[in-house]
């Protein structure tokens, strides 16, 4: 695929791993544009099913560019998930440094482009929820991540971890192990799934991704307002992970009020899980600064795009 030969605007890109986003941010001051495409970890899906979601975000923005009148790129941020595995950064490197030759990239973890998003500087913490879990906050040029070690071993506090524990509470209920519970109905309605059987077949089909399990999450809100205690629990479970990770953050870079920035579609939507959340830095940390993040890891990941045209400052 040929480069976009245009003129006057940064790209940033955040790829998740159930989902990716461009955001292209023009100089001249227009608006910015943004496309959304498909999972970019590579160790959750095969490296050419992530190369060519790359080049299907990279070929609409070439389209959305061109409609704009043409510009020239001037430089590239990628914040990805799973930059922990070795083949990672060196593979988002060589596949936008093909399409892209020659123009300034900076490739990292999707963690720092949701911290430099979350607080629009690179120092601070950011607390994130969404299908995985993880924090990472930097501090005097020192960061540290804790958590995003993927859904096997991982991810507590995640939507992945909530939709499996929601599950997990249906089935204890129809084997009488715990009391009945409101996620029975809603799962069943949400899926059909009525049996201990259906439950089964459906997380352990191979056809089931994490993101299909972590769809479950959002049914705990409801559930919760209605005093179901399974769902209470489920909830104040993941929040109790969520601050675990944060709190390791804190200690290690001596940030006691933070601030902590959060983001993510369940700290963002489920209001128990950041209600509980809350109550538990208040506990443990008193003076918490703690806000929704002022924006996403793509507006972070622009950040970084002009930084690397910088020449290394934001």
């Amino acid at each position: 695929m040929a480069a976009i030969d245009a003129q006057g605007y940064y790209i940033g890109i955040d790829g998740g791993g159930t989902r990716s986003t461009l955001l292209i941010d023009f100089e001249d001051g227009g608006a910015p544009i943004c496309v959304q495409g498909g999972p970019l970890n590579i160790c959750s899906v095969p490296q050419r099913e992530a190369g060519a979601s790359l080049e299907k975000l990279f070929r609409q923005a070439a389209d959305a560019v061109r409609a704009r009148g043409g510009q020239r790129c001037k430089g590239i941020g990628a914040g990805v998930a799973g930059a922990a595995d070795p083949r990672t950064i060196p593979f988002f490197r060589e596949s936008i440094g093909r399409i892209f030759p020659g123009i300034p990239l900076t490739v990292e973890t999707d963690a720092a482009a949701a911290l430099y998003g979350a607080h629009l500087d690179r120092e601070g913490i950011v607390l994130v929820s969404g299908t995985g879990s993880s924090c990472f906050g930097g501090k005097g040029g020192r960061f540290h991540l804790a958590g995003g070690g993927g859904h096997i071993i991982d991810d507590g506090g995640s939507g992945y971890a909530i939709g499996r524990d929601i599950l997990s509470a249906v089935l204890k209920a129809l084997d009488k192990r715990i009391p009945p519970t409101l996620l029975s109905e809603a799962v069943q309605k949400q899926y059909g799934i009525a049996s201990r059987g259906d439950i089964i077949a459906f997380v352990y089909d191979p056809h089931t991704r994490k993101d299909a399990i972590a769809a479950c999450a959002p049914l705990i809100t409801a559930a919760c307002q209605a005093g179901d205690q399974a769902a209470l629990e489920i909830a104040r479970n993941a929040a109790e992970h969520l601050f675990e990770i944060a709190s390791a953050v804190v200690t290690v870079l001596e940030l006691p009020q933070g601030p902590i920035a959060y983001t993510g579609s369940v700290l963002k939507k489920e209001p128990y899980v950041r209600k509980f959340l809350k109550e538990k830095l208040d506990t443990g940390w008193g003076n918490m600064v703690y806000y929704e993040a002022k924006a996403d890891a793509a507006a972070g990941a622009v950040l970084m795009a002009r930084w690397a045209a910088a020449g290394g400052s934001l």
